[in-house]
């Protein structure tokens, strides 16, 4: 009968071997947490010195030290990497904010660090660092990274307890309270679109039109096409007065444009109705444009190309808005010196004037109004959730997707 192996975690007698140049070596067996013997070895001015410094090795030795590539002693860097290689199901959009936390705020603040080493002090400083020179969005979503990260190195055995969890750093955001257009202001926002010749050669009047009719996002609202589903069915039925939310326009990386076949979250897949003024607009649209094929898109750019960039038109919406009924950028948008000429950043980018009644205004303010008219309305919050494409706190409603269809009673409220 052979002899039993050494529990694991644990070890045998510390052999002492001196070297040539009078240094002693200490050295033993250690069962790691993978199961398998290594021999540990380390280095001193003497044999206590040897056995202190080998003893130090085991101490970290014994935290689970993992069964897979990711281990206690694993780089901060490389347990980033993992992180991000792993399949979470995420957006595009989410997967590249991701990762530019993790490139411009993870690596360089932990990258250097061993997994064992990052502690809740650790996390704590460089959240507060972060959010010092990043601002406290970046710290927010810094820690959510870490989080995750964690998660997998707990899963993987390289790690007992997630620091991020039992850090004490507070990362304090001004969260400003919500606001949306009145209906007096959004009548008047339309008329102030439909009466530019900037809002007109970039076509975005229909555009912010159906954002209000429809509280969808921007993304969303730049994928809609006239083309049928997997199921043969039309996205956009404008007999029915419906449409099916089921794309998002997205940049990805080293490709480009394209429309990503769902939308931003598994909650923002729905069918919502049509006011009527919308289907007459699309309807207005079609006798317009004339289109190749019934699969393009209803926005598209207003030069040339497939998609419309969500970045670049929320830019051309900002423009807009803060030069509409602006007295001290004389209607440009954009700050100025005392000759005329436009005030810019060192890169040479021009600043934004934030002085016009209208600069608070964001594409998302039409997503805030659309909430707002329901629920004045007496529409209950699963309904205006459902518009929204919100998840909802349930988690059993949350699977069904019967709730996912609006009722025809939201259409009715935002008509016009």
């Amino acid at each position: 009968m052979g002899r039993p192996p050494l529990p694991l975690g644990t070890s045998g007698k510390v052999l002492f071997a001196t070297l040539p140049n009078g240094r002693v070596k200490a050295r033993v067996k250690f069962r790691d947490y993978d199961g398998r013997v290594r021999l540990v070895s380390k280095v001193g001015l003497s044999r206590a010195a040897a056995e202190r410094a080998l003893k130090a090795e085991l101490t970290s030795r014994q935290a689970p030290g993992g069964v897979g590539t990711i281990t206690s002693s694993t780089r901060m860097v490389i347990l980033a990497d993992a992180w991000m290689d792993a399949d979470h199901g995420w957006s595009t959009g989410t997967q590249r904010t991701y990762r530019s936390v993790i490139n411009k705020q993870v690596k360089p603040a932990f990258g250097r660090l061993c997994i064992r080493e990052v502690t809740p002090g650790v996390v704590s400083r460089a959240l507060a660092a972060i959010a010092k020179s990043s601002g406290p969005g970046a710290a927010k979503t810094t820690r959510a990274c870490l989080s995750g990260m964690f998660a997998l190195a707990i899963q993987d055995g390289a790690a007992a307890v997630n620091p991020v969890r039992d850090s004490a750093a507070k990362i304090s955001t001004v969260k400003r309270a919500p606001r949306a257009l009145t209906v007096d202001e959004t009548s008047r926002l339309l008329e102030l679109f439909r009466s530019s010749d900037r809002a007109a050669e970039l076509d975005l009047p229909d555009l912010v039109d159906w954002m209000l009719a429809t509280g969808c996002r921007i993304g969303e609202a730049l994928a809609l096409r006239y083309g049928t589903n997997g199921d043969g069915r039309p996205i956009l039925d404008l007999g029915a007065r419906t449409w099916e939310v089921n794309a998002t326009v997205v940049r990805v990386p080293g490709t480009g444009l394209a429309i990503q076949p769902r939308p931003k979250t598994t909650a923002g897949w729905r069918v919502v109705a049509l006011p009527h003024f919308a289907v007459r607009m699309l309807e207005n649209r079609r006798g317009r444009f004339r289109r190749q094929s019934d699969a393009e898109v209803v926005f598209p750019p207003p030069l040339s190309g497939v998609l419309r960039d969500p970045s670049n038109v929320s830019g051309d919406l900002r423009q807009l808005l803060d030069s509409f009924e602006c007295e001290t950028c004389a209607g440009t948008g954009y700050q100025l010196n005392r000759d005329g000429a436009f005030k810019t950043e060192v890169a040479g980018r021009r600043i934004r004037c934030e002085e016009g009644p209208w600069s608070w205004v964001t594409s998302h303010t039409f997503r805030k109004t659309v909430a707002t008219r329901l629920d004045e309305a007496g529409l209950s919050p699963r309904q205006v959730a459902d518009q929204l494409g919100h998840a909802n706190p349930s988690m059993t409603l949350d699977v069904y997707f019967g709730r996912q269809v609006v009722s025809a009673e939201a259409a009715r409220v935002l008509d016009r």
